[in-house]
């Protein structure tokens, strides 16, 4: 993902475009523009979104002289509860009605919250000035609260100012403790002087102080000329991840660090950011809901084909389960032809059975039934009655020819004897019905 930095400074614009690549940032692209008249901005604008990446979030960071800031001691840690407080804190100690104001917090030291506001007008303005360019910003912040990443790693326990020129911040173990914007044509010494004060008002002395942005570069290069503007301060250090990011580019590195320092906030944390309330963005809002609108679709169709397979498979199991109770009915009818109506022609065919198998009956029935249906063969069609009382065997069924009845008699000889053949009717197509009668072998009972 691109993060493009939009970064309106007091004479000039700053674009600057850094790729976040799983937690790292790494610099990409940018343009410094100097700003002359009011409709100069709109012109850059226009120009840089005709050739800025497609896959962005745009970020817009406003000069510090637009911001209005106090010091307060407030109970709290949580800077959403903050900004929701500050209005009512601050009710009636603004030059402009605080409905009209849009707040931050900046938590410092020893519970102590820097109360940061702008005039919503002035905000609105910009943020509908971007979104009609096709860069609408996502968050607007300012650069100098987010340059606590700047500070060089050997001297992170120490008190150390940074300044661009234009803005002044101090940190003390890493941590914000102060933030003044540079309001006369002599930074430099407004800087010193700010910095004495503090040493005076508050016993709060500086370890070291470095400089960033043109200033600090043209500082840094031994071919500045006698008649260019550089700071007396030393030049911001380069090192860690903030030399990675421009791949050891030390003077880019230095010139853009205010950029550097707002997208490293994006990345890693969360910054100050004006843009809430009514004035929060909801372009991205819009965009998760539509991507959230495609995922329920689909989660819709998966669950739609999901009952669309569970039920055709309980229509194919019905099906098969039907099949298989027509043709228990037929069975049933076939073994039961005198029966009317069956109540449960499982339960009754099965009982049956049961009743077959058990007591007397199953010693003589079963294994006689058995061997008839072994001997029938297939020019016997089918027995269709079979009568047994006592040790007399009645059966009546059909046949291909005469002679597959006599073949039929004559492999009954194992299980009966004295058997008969009688009542042989013969059909046009040559098959017959017969009637066989028996008595049970001594050796089957």
């Amino acid at each position: 993902m691109n993060l493009v930095i939009v970064e309106i400074k007091r004479n000039e614009l700053v674009f600057a475009t850094f790729r976040k690549k799983r937690g790292e940032l790494s610099f990409v692209e940018a343009a410094r523009h100097p700003l002359g008249q009011e409709e100069s901005l709109p012109q850059l604008l226009e120009e840089f979104a005709a050739s800025a990446p497609a896959e962005r979030r745009v970020i817009l960071a406003i000069p510090s002289n637009q911001l209005f800031m106090r010091e307060l001691e407030l109970p709290l840690s949580d800077r959403r509860k903050i900004r929701e407080l500050l209005p009512l804190e601050l009710k009636g100690e603004t030059a402009v009605d605080t409905d009209q104001l849009m707040f931050e917090a900046v938590p410092l030291e020893e519970g102590k919250v820097l109360a940061v506001w702008a005039k919503r007008h002035a905000l609105e303005d910009k943020i509908r000035l971007m979104t009609g360019k096709g860069l609408e910003p996502e968050i607007v912040t300012a650069s100098l609260f987010n340059w606590q990443c700047l500070i060089p790693t050997e001297v992170e326990s120490a008190t150390v100012a940074i300044t661009d020129g234009e803005s002044l911040a101090v940190f003390r173990n890493g941590k914000p403790l102060y933030f003044r914007p540079m309001t006369s044509g002599e930074p430099d010494a407004e800087v010193t002087k700010t910095l004495a004060a503090l040493e005076i008002g508050k016993g709060l002395t500086v370890d070291r102080i470095f400089s960033h942005g043109g200033r600090s570069q043209q500082a840094a290069s031994s071919n500045a000329s006698a008649d260019q503007e550089t700071s007396p301060f030393p030049p911001l250090p380069v090192n860690g991840e903030f030399a990675e990011a421009f791949a050891g580019d030390t003077n880019s590195a230095r010139d853009l660090a205010g950029a550097y320092a707002v997208a490293r906030a994006i990345a890693t944390g969360d910054p100050v950011n004006f843009r809430s309330g009514e004035l929060a963005y909801t372009a991205g809002q819009a965009k998760t809901r539509k991507k959230l609108r495609l995922s329920m679709i689909l989660a819709v169709s998966f669950v739609i084909l999901l009952f669309a397979e569970v039920g055709l498979r309980y229509y194919l199991v019905k099906k098969d389960v039907d099949s298989l109770n027509n043709s228990i009915k037929t069975i049933y009818r076939e073994v039961f032809p005198t029966r009317k109506k069956a109540v449960d022609e499982v339960a009754e065919l099965r009982s049956e059975i049961k009743r077959l198998s058990s007591g007397k009956t199953s010693s003589n029935l079963l294994p006689i039934l058995t061997k008839l249906a072994e001997a029938k063969g297939d020019d016997v069609f089918e027995v269709f009655e079979a009568e047994i009382s006592g040790n007399q065997v009645h059966l009546k069924g059909d046949a291909r020819s005469i002679q597959a009845v006599n073949d039929f008699k004559t492999r009954t000889a194992d299980a009966l004897s004295n058997v008969e053949v009688g009542e042989i009717k013969s059909r046009p197509d040559g098959s017959v019905s017969f009637v066989l009668r028996g008595a049970v072998k001594e050796a089957n009972k």
